[in-house]
């Protein structure tokens, strides 16, 4: 099948502007030469033709031609991108006849996967490319493109030149045992420097979903505080039903919200007060509190209206080391009196008046998510990982602190690598192959198939 011409839409299906037909393999100027009107011959590479879509003699469609010769395109092998109308039925029609003409359509992901098989890119970098495309924040977008301009890849390379070194080194000390000469061959300063290297890329390193998914922010309060106004409001949209009866929300909502084109989950969950009876509220307000402990931050209600109560104290006990924001809510009926006893009642916190209702002051809301979003970019993250590279990543870790051991323990000898020489070994063989599926020198073809199946058609 790799052997096979590939066609497929490349941009997303539906009515637009222009769509872009791609076709990789070796039949791809071939089949070109069949279908577009009067395509000059020999083609020029990267050279941009207009022309026509023709069958029979009968033109399709208008369209924009562009061939990539052999390794220098995206695949690794002939492409071509055809630009036409973003008609479903033109599309359609299109890639018929490519596929009549000895072609058949792409996998999913298999565009990349080519790219990936040809050496034009290596693993790292193609799960990049599928995590740029789906990427829901420009910060998150930015470090993918890192991903694909190869920028980790590079480091790796370095980390598998360093092991190939360290594992050339106690080969050659196993295979010549006897030469004395050899029992002063040291690991430890390109140990220390592997180690160095990988510490480097842990510490400026996140999991994809951490940045992906957002920020997770619980607005909490007691009950009737008005949690579910300001949820209806930050979303603007009703989508928490508003009611004066207590204990409404019984179950926390979700919905997303984005600030700076940085992604938030916004929780509104069960209003908390102590001594509830209703097994389903209680159950409503223990979830509430396992999500504020999994939460990134919280937004803290109290009632500018009403008297502090034990359940305000016995809340702020869950939520006073998290990152959070105190508001007192309903200032458009606040009674001073009230207010005055908030400020006193939590000294040292900054406390935010707003009505929810009224819509009043709701841009400290905003702030306090541009803060939070600015204190994650702050943190310089350079590299983000899948579950499957922290996963090699930690196994990576592990053996190199392993061999670290070895050779600090045996360092007090006279003969350190030489007498463990055989455990030492036996580590770095290891640690190379888990380069290798990092790269995806060493994957199994289960393994690849499942990577690229994650990929969108014509990518």
């Amino acid at each position: 099948m790799d052997d096979d011409t590939i066609a497929a839409l490349s941009t997303p299906p539906g009515r637009g502007g222009i769509g872009i037909v791609r076709i990789s393999g070796k039949n791809t100027i071939t089949i070109l030469s069949k279908i577009i009107e009067k395509l000059p011959e020999p083609v020029v590479p990267r050279r941009a033709y207009h022309s026509f879509i023709v069958e029979k003699a009968e033109r399709i469609d208008e369209c924009i031609v562009v061939f990539y010769k052999g390794f220098n395109s995206y695949t690794g092998e002939d492409l071509a991108e055809i630009s036409i109308h973003s008609n479903p039925f033109i599309i359609e029609e299109v890639l018929k006849l490519i596929f009549r003409n000895n072609a058949r359509s792409a996998l999913p992901g298999e565009f990349t996967y080519r790219a990936f098989k040809n050496g034009k890119i290596d693993l790292i970098q193609a799960e990049s490319v599928n995590q740029l495309i789906n990427a829901n924040s420009r910060y998150f977008a930015s470090i993918q493109f890192d991903g694909i301009d190869g920028r980790l890849s590079g480091l790796i390379r370095k980390l598998r030149e360093n092991i190939l070194e360290l594992g050339i080194r106690i080969e050659t000390v196993i295979e010549f045992e006897e030469d004395q000469y050899l029992r002063k061959i040291s690991l430890s300063e390109k140990l220390d420097e592997t180690c160095r290297i990988l510490e480097h890329i842990l510490s400026h390193a996140t999991l994809n979903e951490t940045l992906n998914r957002g920020i997770e922010v619980v607005i909490m309060g007691k009950v009737n505080v008005g949690k579910s106004s300001l949820f209806n409001t930050i979303l603007m949209e009703d989508r928490a039903i508003i009611s004066t009866t207590p204990g409404t929300t019984r179950d926390f909502i979700k919905e997303k919200v984005y600030v700076d084109g940085f992604p938030f989950d916004i929780f509104d969950i069960a209003g908390i007060h102590t001594g509830a009876t209703d097994e389903v509220e209680r159950q409503g307000i223990m979830r509430g509190y396992e999500k504020v402990k999994t939460s990134e931050a919280v937004i803290f209600m109290l009632d500018a209206s009403e008297t502090l109560d034990k359940s305000d104290f016995e809340i702020y006990e869950h939520i006073k080391n998290k990152n959070k924001i105190i508001v007192a809510n309903k200032i458009d009926i606040v009674d001073p009196v009230v207010l005055d006893s908030i400020k006193s009642s939590f000294k040292g916190e900054d406390i935010f008046a707003i009505s929810a209702k009224k819509n009043q002051n709701i841009d400290v809301i905003f702030s306090f998510f541009k803060r939070l979003a600015q204190s994650l970019q702050d943190k310089q993250f350079l590299f983000s990982f899948n579950q499957r590279q922290k996963r090699l990543f930690q196994e990576l870790e592990q053996r190199l602190n392993h061999l670290k051991e070895l050779v600090i323990t045996k360092r007090v000898k006279s003969n350190a690598v030489y007498h463990n020489a055989e455990i030492i070994a036996e580590e770095i063989r290891h640690a190379f192959d888990i380069i290798g599926q990092l790269t995806g020198e060493v994957s199994t073809q289960e393994v690849l198939e499942g990577i690229f199946a994650q990929f969108c058609v014509g990518k």
